[in-house]
């Protein structure tokens, strides 16, 4: 009888609220369902409450007890790592992001565990931040494999890193949202965004965006979902630009795919992403999407006039434009709408495992 293969995950917390930890709950709990594998989840610091719908019956570790910043926590999170793999017999360690890249790589060098690193961010999105593209390039020349989630990326990783390999996977949508019922609300006065409420999702511009927007379509509002560090910032901004009221911070949700089918389209803003996992979820959502074309991510999943529009980063103008003909044409939002399905096949959870069991079991 063949035994089965060990896979581990690493992540920096499992409470972690942007996409990784989404995504990585989604991915684990599938293979786990696979009769071929037997998964375990690391954490760099331990989890103090569960965020998305982890499965409670995978083995959880955790290295460290407070998350502390990795250049302090790494030497001794190695050490533990270590023990981890080689206690529970681990064949292959997933590092999922940046932030783990190099823990994953001390954790392995030297063992029979294999390193896959999965990248959650775009490579040419970090190319200006030192450490973060050490981490890259340093995990990059260590693993067997890397993992990019989009075709650009693809690329990207093996003209420009000392990648062994690079596989593209996309990430899925979830297998809540792949038979998505509900019908277009064309009727709705709302805009949605979701993202973590930092730099990196922009959404200072969207406030930009929304105060030409909103002042042209008075019977609009716009709701921001997702919490973080620019939550302060972002208020003061909505209240200079008159909009409280209009634009609304909503904080975390945890029934966000239930509510998608309150609004009339998604807005993103994001300066960079890896996979944008909220568009996806308003692809399967039947959402008319609206994003900048940022260089990874969203002309992947925006088919400019097809199902959504992509703008040139980062016209403020361009972007209120677009969403106003939308607004104002609602058979063209219902033409986006209806376009979506069938444009999903690719991101469908089966097919996605499918790619993770034959690079699973090819390394």
């Amino acid at each position: 009888m063949k035994s089965k293969l060990k896979i581990a995950f690493l992540l920096s917390i499992i409470t972690e609220r942007g996409g990784i930890g989404r995504v990585t709950s989604i991915i684990s709990n599938e293979l786990n369902n696979h009769p071929d594998f037997d998964i375990h989840i690391i954490s760099y610091a331990r989890k103090k409450e569960n965020s998305y719908d982890w499965n409670n019956k995978l083995p959880y570790h955790y290295l460290l007890e407070e998350q502390i910043p990795m250049k302090k926590g790494i030497i001794t999170a190695s050490k533990k790592l270590k023990n981890i793999l080689s206690t529970n017999n681990i064949d292959i360690l997933i590092s999922s992001g940046a932030i783990v890249g190099p823990l994953g790589v001390l954790g392995t060098v030297f063992n029979k565990t294999k390193l896959i690193y999965w990248s959650h961010s775009s490579f040419k999105g970090t190319s200006k931040k030192q450490f973060r593209m050490f981490n890259e390039h340093f995990t990059a020349l260590f693993a067997k494999c890397i993992v990019s989630l989009t075709k650009t990326d693809e690329v990207n990783y093996a003209k420009e890193t000392r990648a062994k390999k690079v596989v593209q996977i996309y990430n899925p949508i979830d297998s809540k949202l792949e038979n998505n019922d509900k019908e277009y609300s064309s009727t709705s006065k709302k805009i949605v965004s979701v993202g973590r409420l930092t730099a990196q999702k922009n959404f200072e511009t969207l406030i930009d965006v929304a105060a030409i927007v909103l002042s042209e379509h008075k019977d609009f509002t716009w709701d921001i979902y997702g919490s973080g560090e620019e939550e302060d910032l972002l208020q003061k901004k909505i209240k200079t630009n008159n909009l409280i009221g209009k634009v609304n911070l909503m904080g975390q949700s945890s029934n966000l795919y239930e509510l998608y089918n309150e609004y009339a389209l998604m807005v993103m803003t994001s300066k960079y992403e890896g996979f944008p996992m909220s568009l996806i979820e308003g692809l399967a959502s039947n959402l008319p999407l609206v994003s900048f074309d940022i260089p990874t991510g969203p002309n992947e999943i925006i088919h400019e006039g097809t199902n959504g529009f992509l703008i040139e980063p980062f016209d403020v103008a361009d972007m209120a434009k677009k969403i106003s003909i939308l607004i104002n044409d609602e058979d063209l939002r219902i033409s986006f709408s209806k376009k979506n399905p069938k444009l999903i096949n690719e991101f469908n959870l089966s097919t996605i495992t499918k790619k993770w069991i034959t690079l699973l079991n090819k390394l």
